[in-house]
């Protein structure tokens, strides 16, 4: 496995043959085309995937947008189970809802990972439990839609979710706090979810 250093380094290498916005709109057709991102745990299987097709410019950078989006929510993933003590991975290596557990004194709680940005149609003066509401309430209704226990990491601006350095002291500074960070979510068909928003660049990294 690689480490959450490699995973972001790779990340940030990709970003340098691009620009940070996403130019084409995405598709069923672009999405086929690219598959092979799944299938590439670094960036030198992204390039050996490059070699083997004929692809060109623009669906190329289409490739790499969705390959670092994709594995940007690995890498933050490795650094959570890098930096806090207390996190674990789940018995099986795929569960729907489950990418890993925070354990306390007297429990073990799962969490779904979600790493995006700060939402466009959301108001920026939610606060944090009101910004975890939102995006119970404005997820999307096919395969990965729950109600299950959230993990938010969400940056404002996107770019900043890239940075090793700056994700390596928002998760330092969940570590030394967890509290602050949970929040009971109650939904409209009467259950409850618990929900962490780390906002990132946090206000201590600005």
């Amino acid at each position: 496995m690689l480490s959450a250093g490699k995973l972001f380094q790779d990340i940030e290498a990709a970003g340098l043959l691009i620009d940070n916005n996403w130019t084409v709109r995405q598709n069923d057709h672009l999405d086929k085309e690219t598959s092979f991102i799944y299938r590439s745990a670094n960036l030198a299987d992204l390039n050996s995937s490059f070699a083997d097709k004929d692809l060109n410019l623009e669906t190329r950078k289409y490739a790499i947008h969705r390959w670092r989006n994709f594995k940007r929510h690995e890498a933050w993933l490795l650094l959570l189970l890098e930096e806090v003590q207390t996190t674990s991975l789940p018995e099986f290596s795929y569960h729907k809802q489950v990418d890993f557990f925070i354990e306390t004194e007297s429990e073990r709680i799962p969490f779904d990972l979600k790493v995006t940005r700060f939402p466009r149609s959301a108001s920026p003066q939610l606060r944090d439990r009101e910004l975890a509401e939102w995006f119970y309430l404005n997820q999307s209704t096919e395969g990965r839609f729950h109600l299950g226990n959230r993990f938010f990491v969400v940056g404002d601006p996107e770019s900043s979710l890239y940075s090793l350095e700056a994700a390596r002291m928002t998760v330092r500074e969940f570590a030394s706090e967890m509290r602050r960070f949970r929040h009971f979510i109650n939904h409209g068909n009467g259950s409850s979810s618990r929900a962490v928003v780390l906002r990132h660049p946090s206000a201590t990294n600005l």
